[in-house]
C-alpha cells in the first residue's frame, strides 16, 4: 500500500513539473524531456509511440492497462489498503477511497491545463493528507514500520532512477553548459524531488550540477535524499528485526550496511569520478535486493523454517 502511493504520488509530480516547467523553456527542449520523464519512471518506450506532452500525461495518468499510471498506482494502494483493512484506522481508509474516487471522478473531465494542474495536485495533497492521517492515527508498530519501509525503499528507488536519467540526458547536451536552459533543468529536477527550497538554504540559488547531485544523493536531512531515505529504511528494519527471527537472521542488515557505508563516506566528486550511473546503478541493485529478503524473511518463508526458528 505505502508502496503504491508513494509511487502514485511521485509519478503526479514529476508530470506537474515537467509539463508546467516547459512554460519557461524553450520548446525543443520537449525532445529531450518527455524520453527522460519516462525513463526515470522505467517506462518502455514503444517505437511510434507519441511523445506529445498531453499524450504522454494522458497515459501516465489514466492508462488502467499501464501499470506506471497514477490511477493504477492509486487502485493498488486501495487494494492493498482493503486487504489489510483491520491494521489500519478508519481515517486511513476514509482518506485512500476519497483520493481513489478523485481520481476516478477526474478521469471523466476532458484533459485541458487548468484540470491537469487540479488533478496532479489534489494526487499530491491527497498522498501528503494520507501520510498525516497515518502520523497521527496509527500506533508504532510493526504495521507502521512495514508502511515505513515501503515508502522509503520506493522513494530511494524513485529518485536514483531521476537522478539516472537527468544525468545521461544532461551529459548527452554539451550544449546546455552554462546556458539558462541548464539552470532550468536543474532546478526542474530539484523541484521534481520538493527540493529546490531546501537546496537554497544550503547553497543558495545558485545551482551547479555537481551539488545539485550532491544534495538528492547524500544529505542526510532532506526527506527525498536518497542518504535520508536509506538511514528510514534502516531504522524500520532494526524496528521490526525485533519481532521478526527471520528477519534477524537474513543477510538483509549486511546488504544495507554495504548501501549505509557507500553514501555515508563517499564523496560526489569521488563518485562522479568513478562512475555516477555505476554508482546509482549499484544503490538500485541493492534496494531491490533489500527487497527481495525482506519478501523472503516475513512473506514467503518456508513454514518449517518458522517453525525451527
Amino acid at each position: 500500500m505505502s508502496r503504491y502511493l508513494e509511487r502514485g504520488e511521485h509519478t503526479a509530480r514529476l508530470l506537474n513539473v515537467n509539463l508546467f516547467g516547459r512554460l519557461d523553456q524553450q520548446a525543443e527542449g520537449d525532445g529531450r524531456r518527455w524520453p527522460r520523464v519516462l525513463r526515470s519512471l522505467t517506462v518502455p518506450i514503444v517505437e511510434g509511440q507519441s511523445l506529445e506532452p498531453h499524450s504522454v500525461v494522458q497515459r501516465l495518468s489514466f492508462d488502467e492497462d499501464d501499470p506506471h499510471s497514477i490511477v493504477s498506482s492509486i487502485g493498488a494502494a486501495r487494494r492493498s489498503a482493503r486487504e489489510v483493512r483491520e491494521q489500519i484506522s478508519s481515517e486511513m481508509w476514509e482518506q485512500m477511497n476519497r483520493l481513489f474516487l478523485n481520481v476516478q471522478r477526474m478521469r471523466s473531465m476532458p484533459l485541458s491545463d487548468t484540470n491537469t494542474y487540479e488533478f496532479l495536485q489534489a494526487i499530491q495533497q491527497g498522498s501528503h493528507l494520507f501520510q498525516g492521517i497515518t502520523s497521527t492515527t496509527m500506533s508504532r508498530g510493526e504495521g507502521w514500520y512495514f508502511m515505513q519501509l515501503g515508502r522509503f525503499l520506493e522513494r530511494v528507488t524513485a529518485t536514483v532512477n531521476l537522478l539516472d536519467a537527468h544525468l545521461r540526458d544532461y551529459a548527452g547536451a554539451e550544449q546546455l553548459a552554462g546556458s539558462p536552459d541548464e539552470y532550468l533543468e536543474w532546478a526542474n529536477l530539484l523541484k521534481s524531488c520538493t527540493a529546490l527550497e531546501a537546496y537554497c538554504r544550503v547553497h543558495t540559488a545558485n545551482i551547479l550540477p555537481e551539488r545539485g547531485a550532491s544534495f538528492l544523493l547524500l544529505d542526510p536531512d532532506f526527506p527525498h535524499s536518497v542518504r535520508f531515505g536509506v538511514d528510514m529504511v534502516r531504522a524500520a528494519l532494526e524496528a521490526l528485526s525485533a519481532s521478526a527471527p527471520l528477519l534477524r537472521s537474513s543477510d538483509v542488515h549486511r546488504r544495507l550496511g554495504k548501501l549505509i557505508s557507500a553514501l555515508s563516506f563517499d564523496l560526489i566528486e569521488e563518485i562522479v569520478a568513478r562512475d555516477v550511473h555505476k554508482f546509482l546503478a549499484d544503490i538500485r541493485t541493492r534496494a531491490f535486493e533489500i527487497h527481495d529478503a525482506v519478501y523472503l524473511s516475513c512473506i514467503t518463508y518456508p513454514i518449517d523454517q518458522a517453525l525451527t526458528d
